[in-house]
């Protein structure tokens, strides 16, 4: 991606370059069709999305949101940085089901049952009222 899409939030000058990076490839996945299992460009759910852009940076992930949240370091919300990941609780089933990557600005990337790899805002009712914590993943 040569410049973001529109409505992104705009990057910090002081993030790592591995964060940036992070923040760029899940850009590319924007548009990708909801397919529940999937982790391809043809369709991906939540944490197929994680695993492919970490993946692509050679970092290993769980391929479920409920493993991942095990991995890196608890985040405060007021901490977060683009490419923290961002996890719901009780959105398909009980416990962790959900999970995006943080962009800044209080928005978040992720795939939507509905409508596919999407920006969302963490301010909408909604993902406020499910969110259940963050994990910095790469510093």
């Amino acid at each position: 991606i040569r410049s973001l899409p529109a409505n992104t939030p705009v990057l910090p000058e002081n993030i790592s370059s591995g964060r940036r990076a992070v923040v760029m490839e899940s850009y590319r996945w924007l548009g990708t069709p909801y397919r529940y299992g999937g982790n391809t460009k043809r369709g991906v759910d939540c944490s197929g999305l994680v695993h492919a852009v970490f993946g692509k940076f050679g970092v290993s992930l769980p391929r479920r949101a409920r493993d991942l949240i095990r991995k890196g370091r608890s985040r405060d919300r007021g901490d977060l940085l683009p490419a923290d990941l961002v996890f719901f609780a009780d959105t398909a089933g009980k416990g962790i089901t959900h999970v995006g990557v943080y962009l800044g600005e209080n928005r978040f990337i992720h795939s939507s049952t509905r409508r596919g790899v999407i920006i969302s805002s963490l301010d909408e009712e909604y993902y406020r009222r499910h969110y259940a914590g963050a994990r910095m993943i790469i510093k």
